[in-house]
């Protein structure tokens, strides 16, 4: 018990730095293994968020931080070798964040060939003391902007993986929008749950975007999550629907609001079920996580 708390303690403090910083902190508590949150940076001027993304391995405790765990006045940390691998092999780039609650001190590395090191049992590598999350935002920029487009997608879609397997087994989602209409932003504030035949419903991912200027949101919509179809939920927009938006319903647009708040806030739920793209992601991470076939690495490599 006392061990998941000083875990949680160390998540709060991450969460709070990189807030502070103006990125987005999303911990993963459903997503895979070894990866504890995905963090987004925003743009250099923190008008919005950048859609560039780091994933992030945050470790707590004040044993990391013992004098004999202490080389060239670096933390060495020791990891096994399927946590390497499969780190180095991610599809974002990993930092690995220690935190110690004596201090209540934030330190990171980047983890890739050059900082992790493989020994006898397995790797190590060395954060060093004084390289504070809190100072890093220029460092965390660079991280992030070393992808491509292609990177991104995919990357988008792995932090996604887990809300596809979740309407796979469910049949769909519940989303739920706030559009700001008069913010040139195009402020939006999202909320993606889960619900049950019974109605009880769970939230998986909530947060704000600003960024999307005046796009219509019905085509944001369809950007933000490429893996779905979306419609509006009918039953609940037959009880609530307010009667000026009838006119969409004659223009047989699939994405509409339901009503809107003070001539300000355009409100809607929506469903969302896996369409082709969704469908064909899952069907590839179940090979590359449990198929079989002869790794022809060789072939690529350099001569």
């Amino acid at each position: 018990m006392k061990k998941a708390l000083t875990g949680k303690l160390g998540v709060i403090k991450s969460d709070f730095i990189l807030t502070k910083l103006g990125f987005a902190f999303r911990e993963q508590p459903i997503l895979d293994y070894g990866i504890d949150a995905i963090i987004e940076t925003n743009k250099h001027d923190g008008s919005y968020l950048s859609g560039k993304l780091i994933a992030a391995q945050i470790k707590s405790g004040s044993s990391f931080f013992y004098k004999t765990h202490i080389v060239n006045n670096c933390v060495a940390y020791y990891g096994d070798l399927p946590h390497y691998r499969y780190w180095l092999n991610h599809s974002l780039p990993v930092i690995l964040i220690l935190y110690n609650p004596k201090t209540d001190c934030c330190i990171w590395q980047y983890v890739n060939e050059d900082t992790a090191v493989l020994t006898e049992k397995g790797w190590r590598i060395l954060v060093p003391l004084d390289h504070k999350l809190e100072d890093s935002k220029e460092e965390l920029y660079e991280i992030a902007e070393n992808l491509s487009d292609y990177q991104r997608r995919w990357a988008s879609l792995i932090v996604a993986k887990e809300w596809m397997k979740i309407a796979d087994e469910q049949e769909s989602l519940v989303l739920e929008v706030q559009e700001w209409v008069n913010k040139s932003s195009g402020r939006g504030e999202f909320i993606l749950k889960t619900n049950d035949i019974n109605g009880s419903e769970e939230i998986l991912f909530q947060e704000t975007f600003i960024g999307f200027g005046v796009r219509p949101y019905d085509h944001v919509i369809h950007d933000l999550f490429p893996w779905a179809d979306i419609e509006i939920d009918v039953d609940f927009y037959e009880e609530n629907a307010e009667d000026e938006y009838a006119d969409w319903r004659i223009e047989e647009k699939k994405i509409y609001p339901y009503r809107n708040g003070a001539g300000e806030v355009d409100f809607y739920r929506l469903r969302l079920t896996l369409n082709s793209l969704g469908k064909s992601f899952l069907s590839i991470v179940d090979f590359l996580e449990n198929g079989e076939c002869y790794l022809i690495d060789k072939f690529f490599s350099e001569e």
